[in-house]
């Protein structure tokens, strides 16, 4: 009989629950040795662990290498053992029941997708930089492992390479020796954690130091990058998140050491390696950002730190209860940051991340926020808005359903009891149980077991407030919603906060008593709960007239939020939403509420939702109203980057890309705001898409000037632009077959590719894409597959022929497209589903 081995990079849930059960207390000592200017890198790696006899022909150990040069098994040499493409597969009856010891030497290629072991040349300096990734699975890039969350385990890492080098791992150096040019650095052993948490970060990076009480703070970041950095906003942050959460935890930061690196051609946000927190380089400032940007990088920061304790301290068993990590993290985050002193109106931007999940929840592929996760692509799918921004905004409802100190007091018994374990959706509904003295598991199979958004309507009627609750779509469940409500009272032409009241919606209908003289009600103020909220023809109209006299700016962002989802349900028309958004734009105080629901809602309008015609008509109506905003020479920078925005994605006619040429020459300019770096390159790739006439000229004399990596990123994003068969042709060639370039480059011209105002030019390009993006998915990476699947995606073909064209795919690929690989096919239908939602409020334009 022939073992099977695996034909494909996946860990199974039950695979790995089989391995768990064999396999304990794992202990690795790693030494890598690196060389300046190699492809590949040495190892050698001794694994540990108890084993326990249970049946099984073979024990997997996953690995991925170039070539394995030694294997001995408890100090012999191993022969019987089978060596796959992403693992090893020892022969359980050759090993010994209790302690093993392995050691596997090898070398290995260095990775270019942003994950597993990462190298970078940057090319303004020549320096080379490396980083690890691992989650979900990755980890058996670097070395040979049970690459599964709960075989935790202890590391010992020692590192040979380039004394000029900086090396940054999970624990502090505990023996460094240097002889000439080469140094040799033992790190500490490191605490009990899952192999995603590793991390390895190497290259000449910038340093700065700090302390949070007795934790050294570290931050680091490329030399090329050191001028934009500004580390004392980001210690500030550290420090602040770190008191708030440590006092909220009542549980100390676990770990002796936080360093934070800002690494290159990362494909995420950040990643909570213990103690070593990795995170992209778009969160180098290097030009002038908005309040919301810096939040929005807080957060981060923030989140990842919350992760030290949700995920590394405890962690899931298995990835189905990805949620335990991210949903806290995500919530957590946003919540610490309201109670400092830096970003008190974080939890307003909690709301403004919370359309991801609604939009998420409503796709064909939802699913529960305790989710099922068969295998690791399926886990891979579920970092997404459910994981992340529905379950943060079902952890606030349920903190605000048993009250903050039964949350809190149960969270800090969580820790303490689970310390280094691995917990499951049990274990955190028992703790909660236990805390609150209520019942939460009858409230999870609501909110945490099931999927979809319900939505709340509500009217006044004989001085008392009647809520309506629609089922959720599909399932058409109804739920029990612990919310507030605030009423207001007229006063002249403005709304004056009247009352505000908590209820418990329990049932499709609710009501409350009301003021005599409340005439207009804003329901989920404060937003502590996850549901729709839809607005009467007569509210709307008392909105338009008086939205901006509310002096509360978190109610004012709820009414826009709900504005935009009815936007999306077809409830309320595009254009009249264009005609408030922009009469309130003029009245609006806070900038973050212009930006996040009024001019970045009009924009994402003007692209999707519009029918041609409508679009040629607002187009440059939007354009002139942004030039003349910009013409304000009171406006603040930050306001004039919002407008800019505007004046951006609308130009298309011959003067406004004439304006645009001018302010690259310098010919033009706009007070109070910088045409820098960046907006340079961003309208030389609107004009040369547009074929404007200058484009080329300006396109030579920017390549010139920029020489940095992001420079040649946004060249090739520029190449792709062009409205030129030869170029579409030449850019597809590369995005199809095999590259040397990194994803992250590629994924530059991607995004560059694809113009409404090109869509005869790439009518080609729909068939196309059809054709090449199974095989892109089954041979590429899972970073560069999604990154074609979502960007090279003719968004632009808004038309039942598209809809029918993806339909037809999925049904040639068994049923419903089950035979395409997972991340493909949950593309598509949400594609799908996006066509399905925009194609009814295209004809409604139609009349």
């Amino acid at each position: 009989m022939t073992y099977s081995i695996d034909t494909e990079n996946i860990l199974t849930r039950e695979a790995a629950e089989t391995r768990s059960n064999l396999v304990s207390n794992a202990r690795y000592t790693l030494e890598l040795t690196l060389k300046e200017h190699a492809t590949e890198y040495q190892g050698h790696c001794i694994v540990e662990f108890d084993y326990r006899r249970g049946g099984i022909e073979y024990l997997k150990l996953d690995f991925i290498t170039k070539q394995i040069h030694a294997v001995t098994l408890d100090g012999k040499p191993a022969k019987e053992y089978l060596n796959g493409d992403f693992a090893l597969y020892l022969k359980g009856d050759h090993l010994t029941e209790g302690r093993n010891t392995l050691e596997i030497t090898y070398t290995s290629l260095f990775d270019n997708t942003g994950s597993g072991f990462h190298k970078f040349h940057d090319p303004e300096d020549s320096e080379e930089y490396m980083h690890t990734d691992f989650e979900p699975y990755d980890a058996h890039r670097l070395f040979p492992c049970f690459d599964q969350p709960d075989i935790k385990a202890s590391y010992r890492l020692t590192v040979n390479g380039p004394s000029k080098w900086t090396y940054i791992h999970n624990t502090l150096p505990e023996h460094t020796r240097t002889k000439g040019d080469e140094i040799t650095i033992t790190f500490k052993r490191t605490a009990v954690f899952s192999t995603y948490l590793f991390a390895l970060v190497v290259g000449p990076y910038a340093r700065w130091e700090d302390r949070y009480n007795r934790i050294p703070l570290g931050i680091y970041c490329r030399k090329s990058l050191e001028k934009y950095m500004d580390p004392e906003n980001i210690f500030a942050i550290t420090r602040e998140s770190m008191a708030t959460l440590e006092a909220y935890f009542d549980y100390p930061y676990p770990y002796d050491k936080y360093d934070q690196v800002f690494v290159p051609e990362f494909n995420f946000g950040a990643m909570e390696n213990v103690g070593c927190v990795t995170f992209t380089e778009h969160y180098i400032f290097r030009h002038k950002k908005l309040y919301s940007e810096h939040l929005n990088r807080a957060n981060t920061i923030t989140h990842e730190m919350v992760h030290m304790w949700f995920g590394d301290l405890v962690t899931m068993k298995w990835w189905n209860d990805l949620w335990l990590n991210e949903s806290f993290a995500d919530y957590l985050s946003y919540f610490a940051m309201s109670k400092g002193t830096l970003f008190g109106d974080a939890l307003e931007h909690l709301y403004v991340r919370k359309e991801w999940a609604y939009q998420q929840d409503q796709y064909a592929t939802t699913h529960p926020i305790a989710a099922s996760a068969r295998d690791t692509i399926e886990a891979f799918s579920n970092f997404d808005g459910i994981s992340y921004s529905k379950g943060a905004s079902v952890l606030r409802q349920l903190q605000y359903y048993i009250g903050d100190e039964a949350f809190r007091t149960a969270i800090g018994q969580y820790f303490k009891r689970f310390a280094e374990q691995n917990t499951t959706l049990e274990d955190f509904l028992s703790i909660m149980s236990e805390k609150s003295g209520i019942d939460i598991v009858a409230w999870s199979r609501q909110w945490l077991q099931t999927t979809g958004v319900n939505t709340l309507m509500s009217r006044i009627e004989n001085g008392r407030l009647r809520i309506e609750q629609q089922g959720s779509a599909d399932n058409n469940l109804i739920r029990q919603h612990a919310i507030e409500f605030t009423g207001y009272r007229q006063s002249g032409s403005a709304l004056v906060e009247n009352e505000t009241q908590k209820i418990i919606i329990d049932g499709k209908t609710a009501d409350a008593p009301l003021k005599p003289d409340t005439a207009f009600v804003i329901l989920n103020t404060h937003d502590h709960d996850y549901v729709k909220v839809f607005y009467s023809r007569t509210a709307l109209a008392t909105a338009r007239k008086s939205l901006h006299t509310i002096e509360d700016p978190f109610a004012r962002r709820l009414v826009w939020g709900s504005l935009w989802q009815m936007m999306r349900d077809n409830a309320f028309a595009p254009t009249e939403f264009i005609e408030m958004g922009i009469e309130l734009a003029m009245k609006e105080k806070d900038l973050s509420i212009l930006n996040s629901h009024i001019i970045a809602k009009i924009k994402a309008i003007v692209s999707v939702y519009l029918t041609d015609e409508n679009r040629a008509i607002w187009m440059p109506k939007l354009n002139t109203i942004a030039h003349e905003r910009l013409a304000k020479t009171d406006n603040s920078e930050e306001e004039q980057i919002i407008w800019f925005g505007l004046l951006l994605e609308t130009a298309l006619l011959s003067d406004e890309l004439d304006y645009l040429h001018g302010l690259v020459t310098g010919a033009e300019s706009i007070a109070s705001l910088e045409i820098d770096k960046e907006k340079r390159w961003n309208i030389i790739t609107r004009l040369m898409a547009c074929g404007h006439s200058e484009a080329e000229n300006l396109f030579s004399n920017e390549k010139e000037l920029d020489k940095s990596d992001l420079g040649l990123k946004k060249a090739f994003m520029v190449q792709a632009s062009r409205p030129d068969s030869t170029e579409k042709a030449t850019s597809w060639q590369v995005f199809t077959e095999q590259s040397s370039r990194s994803t992250d480059f590629l994924r530059y011209g991607m995004k560059g590719f694809h113009w409404h105002m090109q869509k005869d030019l790439l009518a080609p390009y729909v068939d196309s894409f059809f054709e090449a993006v199974e095989k892109i998915y089954t041979e590429r990476d899972v970073h560069y597959a999604g990154a074609f699947g979502h960007d090279l995606f003719p968004h632009w073909h808004q038309t039942p022929d598209m809809l029918n064209k993806i339909e037809t795919f999925l049904d040639e690929n068994g049923k419903n497209g089950d035979r395409l690989p997972a991340l493909l096919r949950k593309q598509l239908i949400e594609q799908a589903d996006d066509l399905k939602r925009i194609l009814p409020i295209l004809e409604k334009q139609r009349g």
